[in-house]
This record gives C-alpha cells, structure tokens and sequence, in this order.
C-alpha cells in the first residue's frame, strides 16, 4: 500500500513490512504492541495517586505512559518528528529512574541535602544531551540511555537489600530489560539491519509478528516491575509501612498481573 504518512524520514525503518495491514500506520505491529508501555504507565500512575507514593512516582509513571505514545507516533509513521517523541521521552526517563534510585540510595539527611542539587544537574544533562542528540542523532542518544539504564542497574544491585518483600520486582525488571534487548532487540540489529543506511533484506521480515513488537512487551514490564521495587523501598524509608498486596486483574495491564505496594494514607481514585 502507499503510505499515509510519506517516505520514511526517520533514522530506523524497523524490521517490520511497511503499511501492510492500513495505509494508515506504518509498522502496524509495532505501533499496536506500543500501546502496552503507554497502559503500563497509566497503571502505575493510578497506583502513585491511589497511596500517594509522592511526586517523583507521578513524574516517573507520567513518563513512562509519553514514551509509549512516542513509540506509537514513530512507529506508526516512521517520520523523523516521530523518532524524537519517542527517543527524547526514553532519555527524560531514564534520567527520572537515576534520581529515584539515587535518593532511594541516600540516607534521609543527604536526601534533603542532596535532591534538589541531583534533579538539577540531571536535567541540565538531559537538555544538553538533547542538544547533542539533535547534532549528532541516534547513536549518542543509544549511547547515553543505555549507560544511564545500566547505571540504575549497578546502583540497585549495590543497595539491594537482601530481606526486603519488593526485591524480587528489581531482579524481575533487569532481566526482563537484559532478556528482551538480547532476545529481540539485538537479533533484529544483527540480522535485519534497521538503520536505513544498512538495512537488508532478511527471513526476519517474514515473521507474522516482528520481533521489536516483543521487546516492546518487555519494555512495558520493565519499569512497572522497578516501581514497585523503587516506591516499596521509598515508602518503607518513611516509614509509611508499605505492603505489596497481589491484584490480580486491572483492566489496564490486560497482559499481567503484579504486586501492588499498598501503603498509609492511601486515597481514593
């Protein structure tokens, strides 16, 4: 079909046939699997208002739900303006994830101290990171999200404390992170060649169902999985007696189901 949106104008042209099923989205299954990262988010930022886990939770879950609808913009039309509503979201992120996972690493006196200087420095990182990003393209931007990603890792292993309820949720979310990268997202790179400069013919192409349609799947776990270890321990530090109570079924995480960190002062939504 011809396409809705024009020639491919982004840096990627993932491993997906293009406006097979509607002339309208792009990479259909790609765009549709997207939806699970922005549901996800919505989830969470429920639970953030619902026990009040405080505003840098709101901010996280908020961020989350963008990027899914940047991931839908870019792969839905495969423009260059849909590249940066997804990308400068997931670096904004990542960078929202650091500073929680910093502080949560603070005692509470270097936490007044120390938090509102760390938020600071770390969006002047991602402004001038931004800058670069449109300078330079998508390989700085790979190259600072994956090290700011991993960064949260290494600092989440190093203060994981070893009795506490949510910690399984910070081993679940790495290797759900580790496991679709190397799962689908690599393969994809090795074996297709996304980037427009390099892209290739492959047997991946045939695939019912690409393999980035997976790794947004995980993508969309992921950071649910590191909220509720990241706001567990938040609360926990104040005292709040934070629970995690298993719900089994919410409308917007259709795929899964998760403990939910049940907390004082909980509020009605």
């Amino acid at each position: 079909m011809d396409g809705y949106w024009g020639a491919v104008t982004a840096d990627y042209d993932w491993c997906e046939q293009n406006y097979v099923v509607t002339s309208y989205i792009a990479e259909f299954w790609n765009c549709v699997s997207s939806i699970a990262i922005f549901s996800c988010g919505l989830y969470y930022l429920r639970q953030s208002l619902r026990f009040n886990y405080g505003l840098r939770f709101t901010l996280a879950s908020c961020i989350v739900a963008v990027i899914g609808l940047g991931s839908i913009a870019f792969h839905g039309t495969l423009t260059k303006y849909g590249q940066w509503l997804d990308e400068i979201p997931m670096l904004f992120g990542s960078l929202i994830f650091f500073y929680i996972t910093c502080c949560n690493s603070m005692t509470k006196t270097n936490e007044k101290k120390y938090s509102t200087t760390l938020g600071v420095i770390l969006l002047s990182i991602g402004v001038a990171t931004t800058y670069i990003y449109f300078t330079i393209g998508f390989f700085f931007f790979l190259v600072m999200y994956i090290a700011v990603v991993a960064s949260v890792f290494g600092i989440t292993l190093y203060q994981l404390r070893p009795k506490s309820p949510a910690r399984k949720y910070a081993l679940y979310s790495i290797g759900m992170y580790i496991f679709g990268f190397a799962a689908f997202w690599i393969p994809e790179q090795i074996v297709c060649g996304n980037r427009n400069i390099d892209r290739h013919d492959s047997g991946l192409l045939a695939l019912p169902v690409p393999l980035h349609a997976f790794f947004h799947l995980t993508s969309a776990v992921g950071p649910v999985y590191m909220l509720v270890y990241l706001s567990f321990e938040y609360l926990e530090r104040r005292k709040r007696k934070p629970t995690l109570v298993y719900e089994k079924y919410h409308a917007l995480l259709f795929f899964m189901s998760v403990d939910v960190v049940h907390c004082s002062e909980a509020i009605e939504v």
